[in-house]
């Protein structure tokens, strides 16, 4: 009889407990969705790599257009600040025969950017 109950030991010591084998059951299961959480969290990690790789190339392009546009702005002040500065050369050296043109010359684009503009969307 001895010998039978130390073979049913050594039966429960090779299969363990029900609660042994229940909690290496729980802990295969928790690694499992550990590891379904790691790769999820991994893949949601390249994702957001990506995106943010895609803003930073995206807010350098808009940089480099808006250096390009505040160089055309300086390029054009410059123009107007020469152009405006010759006009008062000119004004001053003229007298009025110049300024009465100039003033026809300025009602005269007047109406005509008038008579396109009200021409255009009528055609429309």
């Amino acid at each position: 009889g001895g010998g039978s109950g130390s073979g049913g030991g050594d039966g429960g010591n090779r299969w363990g407990s029900a609660s042994d084998r229940v909690a290496e059951t729980n802990r295969r299961l928790l690694e499992q969705q550990n590891d379904s959480s790691i790769n999820t969290l991994a893949d949601q990690l390249g994702r957001l790599k990506e995106l943010s790789i895609d803003i930073n190339e995206e807010v350098a392009d808009q940089n480099r257009m808006l250096d390009g546009m505040g160089n055309q702005m300086n390029s054009a002040s410059g123009l107007l600040n020469e152009t405006l500065g010759k006009l008062g050369t000119m004004l001053k050296s003229g007298g009025s025969k110049h300024m009465v043109y100039l003033i026809g010359f300025v009602v005269f684009s007047f109406i005509m950017i008038y008579w396109i503009m009200t021409h255009k969307s009528q055609a429309v």
